[in-house]
């Protein structure tokens, strides 16, 4: 229960973060599960959940305070795309990776500090 009310907190944290513009907070706080978690098994999808919910809920927010539409289907012309959902959708894939990829580099990070490399048991 402790775990998951830290993962919790770490993920409002990520999303207040990136609400003030701090884009790469998701990143820093999965980087510290990673180290912080002994299985990279459960590290590595907990900081991709919460880089995706770290850039997903601003996102949303955004959209439903001002109507992000117009800027998504210009982004999307801008891209070669003609759906606005594409820019949508790779901004939600961005906060993923950053998530996953600091969680990864914290259990790997672990894995030598403790001189073994990160289990997945």
């Amino acid at each position: 229960m402790r775990r998951l009310a830290a993962v919790l907190l770490a993920i409002l944290i990520s999303i207040s973060a990136v609400l003030l513009g701090v884009w790469w907070a998701p990143f820093a706080i999965a980087v510290v599960i990673g180290i912080m978690q002994r299985r990279a098994r459960i590290a590595v999808p907990v900081g991709a959940v919460l880089g995706f919910a770290a850039w997903a809920v601003p996102l949303g927010s955004a959209h439903r305070q001002y109507g992000l539409r117009p800027t998504a289907e210009s982004l999307a012309a801008i891209m070669g795309f003609s759906q606005p959902a594409i820019p949508v959708v790779l901004t939600c894939v961005v906060g993923l990776l950053l998530g996953l990829s600091g969680a990864w580099l914290g259990s790997a990070v672990r894995g030598l500090a403790e001189g073994q490399p990160a289990t997945s048991r």
